[in-house]
C-alpha cells in the first residue's frame, strides 16, 4: 500500500482572524508571556449578522485548561483529572530509570508503562466530546474506528473554536493560529500556521462534516466520504450531501455548486464552484473532456493484463435500477484506460483470504457506474465491495485519488491528490 499523506488545507478565509490574532500577540508581549504553544482567532456571525470573535490556545495554558474568555477543552476538566489519577503515580514510578538496568528490564518496564499510558489515554479520550457543523455532539469513538488517537488529538485551538462556534449556532467565517513561545525546527514564533496534520487531521473532517483540500473565492475541492451523497436526492432523508454541507460552512455558494458528481459508495475528490462565472468555466472544462481524473480501486480477483483500455456501451436495466447492462444499441459509449498496481492477497469477508488487483482507472468519459462496469464485465473482477456487480463488502474499495483542471478565473494548472481509507 501507497503511504497515507494527511495535508490539512486552512478551511476558511485568514484575514480577519489574522487581525484579532494580532491583538493576541500584542497583548501576549505585553504580559511577557512564556507559555509556549499555539494560539488561535476564530471570527464568526450570530444569527443577526453581528461578527463575533473567539480565542483559543492549544492544550493548557500555563497550567490551566480553562480560562475566561477563551474556548473551553472538548471535556469535563474534573472528569479528566479523575482519570488520570489512577495510573499517574506508576507512570512517573515507570519513568525513572533504575541504576543498572539489564536490557530485559528496560523492555518490560518499557511495556508496562506504555500499558498503563494507553489504558489512561482511553479513559480520558472516552470523555471528549465535540459539537458539530450540524450542531450534533460527536465523540472520539465516532471517529477513531476503533483505534486510539495519537495524544493531545482534540487539544489544538482550531477543534476547540469550532466546537464553540457550532455550540453558539454561529457561522464561521474566518480563522487562524499562530505560535507562540521559544523557536524550534519546526515552528517560528509569531508566525501563523495552518491546522496541523498530525491531529486536527483526525478531528476537523467530523466537525466541518467535510475535509477541505483546497478553497478560494471561486472553488472548493473537497474529499468525499464513502457513504455520503455527492448532491441532494428526492425527499427529506436525501438532503445531506457535499453540496448542503458546503453550503452550510459557505452560505455565500451558489445554489447549484456541482459540476461533477461520485457515486454514493465512492470516495474522494470533488469540486463545488462558488459563483456562477466559475461554475460554467468548470461546466465547459468536464464537457470537452479537459479534466483529468484518476481512481484506485482494489478488485475482487487476478487481473493478468499490465494496463489496457476499456470501451463499452452500456445503459440503466430499467427493471434493476440503478444496475447497468451492456447494450450496443442503446447503451452510451464509455471509455477508460487502467493501469495494474499489484496483486496481492486481502482478507475478505469473514476473514477470509482472497486475491485482489489494485489498479488507477483513467475514465475518459463519465457514464453512470462507468468503473464497476469496467472491472466487473471487461477486466472480469468487480471492485471489492460492489454490492451490485460482485461482492457485498463493508464498503466500496473505489476513490477518486487525482483531479486535475484549470483555475475557472486565472487559467493557473490546479492538480489534487487524495489517498483512500482502505489498502490498496
Amino acid at each position: 500500500m501507497w503511504p497515507k499523506k494527511t495535508e490539512v488545507f486552512a478551511p476558511f478565509d485568514e484575514t480577519k482572524a489574522r487581525q484579532a490574532c494580532q491583538k493576541m500577540i500584542e497583548g501576549l508581549e505585553r504580559d511577557v508571556c512564556e507559555w509556549t504553544g499555539m494560539f488561535g482567532a476564530l471570527v464568526c456571525q450570530d444569527a443577526a449578522g453581528k461578527e463575533v470573535v473567539l480565542r483559543a490556545f492549544s492544550g493548557s495554558y500555563d497550567g490551566k485548561w480553562n480560562r475566561d474568555g477563551w474556548a473551553p477543552p472538548l471535556f469535563d476538566e474534573e472528569k479528566y483529572k479523575a482519570a488520570i489519577l489512577p495510573n499517574d503515580k506508576k507512570i512517573h514510578e515507570l519513568s525513572v530509570v533504575p541504576a543498572n538496568e539489564s536490557p530485559e528490564q528496560k523492555a518490560a518496564r518499557d511495556k508496562e508503562r506504555l500499558a498503563l499510558c494507553n489504558e489512561t489515554l482511553k479513559k480520558i479520550y472516552s470523555l471528549y466530546s465535540f459539537c458539530c457543523f450540524d450542531q450534533k455532539w460527536r465523540t472520539f469513538a465516532d471517529i477513531s474506528n476503533g483505534k486510539l488517537l495519537p495524544t493531545g488529538t482534540g487539544d489544538c485551538s482550531a477543534p476547540k473554536l469550532l466546537s464553540e462556534a457550532f455550540s453558539k449556532n454561529l457561522l464561521p467565517i474566518s480563522m487562524a493560529e499562530f505560535y507562540w513561545g521559544k523557536p524550534n525546527s519546526r515552528l517560528v514564533p509569531k508566525t501563523f500556521y495552518p491546522p496541523c496534520d498530525e491531529k486536527c487531521a483526525l478531528i476537523l473532517p467530523a466537525i466541518l462534516g467535510l475535509k477541505i483540500i483546497y478553497r478560494d473565492q471561486s472553488i472548493l475541492v473537497v474529499e468525499k466520504p464513502s457513504g455520503l451523497l455527492s448532491v441532494p436526492g428526492r425527499g427529506p432523508d436525501k438532503q445531506d450531501c457535499v453540496v448542503t454541507r458546503a453550503q452550510k460552512l459557505f452560505p455565500q455558494m451558489i445554489k447549484q455548486p456541482s459540476v461533477h458528481r461520485l457515486d454514493m459508495d465512492t470516495s474522494g475528490l470533488m469540486v463545488l464552484a462558488f459563483n456562477e462565472e466559475s461554475h460554467r468555466a468548470l461546466n465547459a472544462q468536464f464537457e470537452n473532456r479537459l479534466v483529468k481524473k484518476n481512481y484506485v480501486a482494489v478488485l475482487d480477483g487476478v487481473v493478468k493484463d499490465q494496463e489496457g483500455r476499456v470501451e463499452l456501451k452500456h445503459r440503466v436495466d430499467l427493471e434493476n435500477r440503478p444496475r447497468q447492462i451492456l447494450d450496443d444499441v442503446y447503451g452510451k459509449l464509455a471509455v477508460t484506460e487502467w493501469k495494474r498496481l499489484r496483486v496481492w492477497t486481502r482478507r475478505g469477508a469473514a476473514g477470509k483470504e482472497r486475491k485482489a488487483t489494485s489498479v488507477l482507472f483513467a475514465p475518459l468519459t463519465g457514464r453512470t457506474h462507468q468503473l464497476r462496469v469496467a472491472a466487473a464485465f471487461a477486466l472480469g473482477a468487480p471492485i471489492v465491495g460492489d454490492n451490485l456487480y460482485g461482492r457485498e463488502e463493508a464498503r466500496l474499495c473505489l476513490h477518486a485519488c487525482d483531479l486535475s483542471f484549470a483555475h475557472p478565473i486565472t487559467g493557473q494548472e490546479m492538480s489534487f491528490h487524495s489517498e483512500p481509507d482502505f489498502a490498496y
